[in-house]
């Protein structure tokens, strides 16, 4: 990768390893799920061009280079005489053969000038940008991820073969233009003797190198790569995040796949799988997501609760692959593409659905359980900062609901609380002291789960967290959500003193004992619906378009 610096913020210890991710936040620069893997062959696999593509075209040259084990791709040449001064490279197939070489993450800025560079969209352009499938093509990276596929720019001349007809492999830019001139004569006679006169020959020169392009026709030296058949009508454009590994999947696990950015998850984080998958975990409402890829260290049962929704665009015979929105892959340290478990959960039957009706639909925000400071320990309340008091719509001192972490039959705890807005200090103080893995005292989600920024903290009572199903799980979730009996408790006690006092000044102007109970009934009447309409403002958290509904799905 060419770094944007040698030290990241934010990490507590300059020179150590941190997630590409982390860095490429930390860079301002465009997240490895948004990019586009780009097997390189020559000049873009060369950190100097590429930063020359990109400065001279004012966008990032922050580009990330990882060296994989690639299958099925040998480097060769192609038969086209630049007018940079050189022959470029371009891959050719070989089926079992396996190498080094290095992918490439180009974000959609850096996509496009590359593409441009390598005349894609243009008529007379030397290469197409090809997808090279990992059922034809693998290519290993150093973790051990199989990639899903790549990307790759192929070459319309073809490749020069090596007088047998096979496709010649590419030594190195002076030992071949060294072979080249010695194998023939009018090359010779066009470019000089040497590949330093070649170079300097043909550069800037079009015609020239035109001609020689044509010569490598005319004398037969050309052929196929093997990978024309590949060449797409329109280059795709599909980024990693939506490239799945083609890894195994474990026995009962799922690819991860991200939901829809226009899909409304209603206030709480959501599942969205095929009608056949709900069918087979016979249609639960929830669900506990759980990363297979984490090793077991004090967190066995670590995962996070999720609404199920059954998405009708996903095929339903499409049993492998669950889409999980982004709060909840941060929950359990999961990009998309790999692999999660699903399990139903069930939540206690709520008596209170007509809540729904007259305050709408509950607002949830997941935290990350921490430990409890020792301002609150052996009390049995929440610490929550002001940001998640105000978005699930209650003041420090209200009551809050937390759902945990379901037991082995699958009934989810939940746990009604105070929750108090912390202080400063509490946070700053866990922040200095939390780091590390799952077996440090607060462990870091940036170094155990390699996530980054984390969700918001919940400061617990050990206690509480065995009330919670979550003790023993260090960076374990809860969902937190308002509680609505309580709040409309609260409106009520201030509704009814005003109720009161207006009840006064009616029986003391009306003298008809029907007309007291009739306007009795309109002031009950008239607090319900300010209520109402006081709960819904307050706690759901719901976008409206000016002029007409906002779009849902």
């Amino acid at each position: 990768m060419e770094s944007p610096g040698n030290e990241f913020s934010g990490n507590p210890e300059p020179g150590r390893p941190v997630p590409l991710d982390f860095a490429l936040m930390s860079a301002n620069e465009p997240l490895i799920g948004e990019r586009f893997p780009v097997l390189s062959i020559g000049s873009n696999a060369c950190p100097a061009q590429l930063r020359h593509k990109m400065d001279g075209l004012g966008v990032s040259s922050t580009v990330p280079m990882v060296k994989v084990r690639s299958t099925g791709i040998e480097v060769g040449v192609s038969a086209y005489v630049s007018p940079l001064g050189y022959v470029s490279a371009s891959p050719f197939h070989t089926p079992g053969r396996t190498r080094d070489l290095f992918v490439t993450w180009l974000d959609a800025a850096q996509l496009e000038i590359v593409d441009s560079s390598e005349g894609v969209f243009t008529p007379g352009g030397e290469y197409d940008r090809v997808f090279l499938p990992a059922d034809g093509f693998p290519v290993e990276m150093p973790s051990g991820e199989w990639l899903g596929g790549v990307y790759a720019y192929v070459h319309r001349y073809g490749v020069i073969h090596d007088g047998a007809g096979a496709p010649r492999p590419h030594p190195g830019e002076r030992q071949l233009l060294t072979d080249l001139l010695s194998e023939s004569r009018r090359l010779r006679e066009w470019f000089g003797d040497t590949p330093e006169e070649f170079s300097s020959r043909a550069r800037g020169d079009e015609q020239l190198c035109e001609k020689g392009t044509r010569l490598f026709r005319d004398e037969e030296r050309t052929t196929l790569s093997g990978l024309e058949g590949l060449v797409p009508e329109a280059p795709s454009n599909i980024p990693y995040d939506d490239i799945h590994p083609a890894n195994e999947l474990p026995s009962g696990s799922f690819h991860a796949a991200r939901t829809p950015d226009t899909y409304d998850q209603r206030g709480s984080g959501v599942v969205r799988i095929s009608a056949g998958l709900a069918a087979a975990l016979r249609h639960p409402s929830h669900v506990i997501v759980q990363n297979v890829q984490v090793p077991t260290a004090r967190h066995e049962r670590l995962g996070a609760l999720a609404n199920v929704v059954v998405a009708p665009e996903i095929n339903r015979e499409d049993r492998h692959t669950v889409q999980v929105d982004r709060s909840l892959r941060i929950c359990v340290g999961v990009e998309p593409g790999e692999a999660v478990t699903v399990r139903p959960a069930t939540l206690p039957k709520s008596k209170h659905r007509w809540q729904d009706v007259l305050f709408g639909k509950q607002s949830y925000v997941t935290c990350r359980i921490q430990d409890g400071d020792r301002a609150s320990a052996e009390h049995e309340v929440c610490l929550l900062d002001a940001l998640t008091l105000q978005l699930i719509g209650v003041s420090s001192g209200d009551a809050v609901v937390l759902e945990g972490f379901p037991d082995e039959n699958g009934i989810v705890p939940v746990l009604e609380l105070k929750a108090i807005q912390t202080s400063d200090e509490v946070q700053n103080r866990r922040t200095e002291l939390h780091g590390g893995d799952m077996t440090s005292r607060y462990p870091s989600s940036l170094d155990a789960l390699g996530t980054y920024p984390d969700l918001p903290w919940a400061f617990l009572d050990r206690r509480l967290w065995s009330g919670l199903g979550v003790e023993g799980q260090w960076l374990a979730t809860v969902r937190i959500r308002c509680s609505r009996t309580y709040q409309l408790k609260k409106e009520l006690r201030e509704m009814v003193f005003l109720l009161g006092l207006a009840f006064i000044g009616v029986v003391t102007v009306l003298n008809s004992i029907l007309w007291r109970i009739t306007s009795l009934a309109i002031l009950v009447l008239l607090v319900g619906v300010l209520v109402s309409m006081r709960l819904r403002s307050r706690l759901s958290q719901r976008a409206r378009r000016i002029g007409g509904p906002i779009q849902r799905r």
